[in-house]
C-alpha cells in the first residue's frame, strides 16, 4: 500500500554556476523533490511521472531505493532536460535542451495510476489548472496538495486559479506566483485571498523568509521560519520539498502548523545539496529531529 503519491515530472538539470563551473546530470523535478520531502519523514511515497529515454545511469537506482516507482510511465521522447544558469544575484534562467516538453509537464493520466495506489491518503500535484481538475475529477477522496507549476502562475490564469483553487485541499504557491494572481499584496493578504477564493488550507512559501500557513477554520496566518543551515549549496527544489513534507505532516497530524514545520525542516536538507535531498546521509534522522525541536521552539 502507498499512503502518499507525488504526481508531476522527473527532470534532469545541467547546472551552470556564476563562477563558470558546472554540475551535469543532476536529478530534479517537482514530483521527485516533493517525494524526497515525504521520505525525510519516513514515508515511501509513490512517484507518478513520465520518463523518457536517456536518463543518467544513477537516477533509476536512486528512485528505486527511496520511492515506489510503479507509477512511472515511459515515453519515447528524450528525457526532459535543461540548462539551469545561475547569476551572481541568485537569479536563475532555465534553457530547455530538448524539443518536446509537454508530455513531461502534464504528467501521467489518472487512469495510469497503479490500482494498489487508489486508496492513497494524500496526493501532491505539481501541475497546471487543467491537469489539477483532471486528477480531482478522477480521485476526489485523498487530501490533495496543489503546487501550481510555475508556467501556469501568470496573470492570464488568475480568474481560472480563483475558480478552481477550492478543488485542492491545500494550495501552496510561492510569493512571486501568488502575486502574479492576486497583485502586489503583503504576504498575510495573499494568504487571506487564497482562503477567500475557496482554499481550505493555504501555505505561502517565501524562501529564506519562511512560510505562512492558514486554514478556513483558523484564518489568521501562522509564521514558520526557514530552518538555518551552515552552507546553502542550491535552493532549487526547496519549495517542492517543503510541499511534499507539508502533505506528509498534514496527513499524519492534521495540523497545519505541524505540517509547516515538517515542510521547513525538509526544505533545509534540500538546500544543502545539489539536486534532490540526500536521503542517504548518515545523520538525516538525528538532524531532522534536532531541527524540528528548533523550529517548534520558534513557533510555540
Amino acid at each position: 500500500m502507498v499512503d502518499l503519491v507525488s504526481i508531476g515530472s522527473v527532470f534532469i538539470d545541467d547546472i551552470v554556476y556564476p563562477d563558470g563551473h558546472t554540475r551535469m546530470g543532476v536529478l530534479g523535478g517537482g514530483a521527485v523533490h516533493a517525494a524526497a520531502g515525504m521520505a525525510v519523514w519516513g514515508e515511501r511515497p509513490g512517484l507518478a511521472a513520465r520518463v523518457g529515454t536517456g536518463l543518467p545511469g544513477g537516477v533509476g537506482p536512486f528512485l528505486t531505493r527511496h520511492f515506489d516507482i510503479d507509477g512511472l510511465s515511459p515515453v519515447e521522447y528524450p528525457q526532459i532536460r535543461a540548462w539551469q544558469v545561475f547569476e551572481h544575484d541568485g537569479t536563475r534562467r532555465e534553457l530547455m535542451r530538448v524539443g518536446i516538453v509537454q508530455p513531461f509537464q502534464d504528467g501521467p493520466a489518472p487512469h495510469e495510476l497503479p490500482d494498489t495506489w487508489t486508496n492513497a491518503k494524500g496526493m501532491y500535484l505539481v501541475l497546471d489548472g487543467a491537469n489539477l481538475m483532471r486528477w480531482r475529477n478522477h480521485y476526489r477522496g485523498p487530501v490533495a496538495l496543489w503546487e501550481p507549476n510555475q508556467p501556469y502562475m501568470v496573470r492570464e490564469h488568475a480568474a481560472e486559479f480563483k475558480r478552481i483553487v477550492s478543488r485542492a485541499t491545500i494550495v501552496s504557491p510561492n510569493m512571486q506566483e501568488a502575486r502574479a494572481i492576486f497583485g502586489f499584496l503583503n504576504p498575510e493578504s495573499l494568504v487571506s485571498e487564497m482562503l477567500a477564493n475557496g482554499a481550505e488550507t493555504a501555505a505561502l512559501r517565501m524562501g529564506a523568509e519562511g512560510s505562512l500557513v492558514a486554514t478556513r477554520s483558523a484564518p489568521k496566518p501562522l509564521y514558520i521560519p526557514a530552518v538555518p543551515v551552515d552552507n546553502v549549496v542550491d535552493v532549487t527544489g526547496a519549495g517542492n520539498t517543503y510541499c511534499g513534507a507539508f502533505l506528509a505532516g498534514w496527513v499524519r497530524t492534521g495540523s497545519a502548523l505541524q505540517a509547516g514545520r515538517w515542510g521547513a525542516v525538509a526544505a533545509s536538507f534540500c538546500i544543502e545539496t545539489n539536486g534532490v535531498t540526500d536521503l542517504e546521509r548518515a545523520d538525516l534522522i538525528s538532524q531532522r529531529d534536532k531541527r524540528l525541536k528548533w523550529i517548534e521552539k520558534q513557533t510555540t
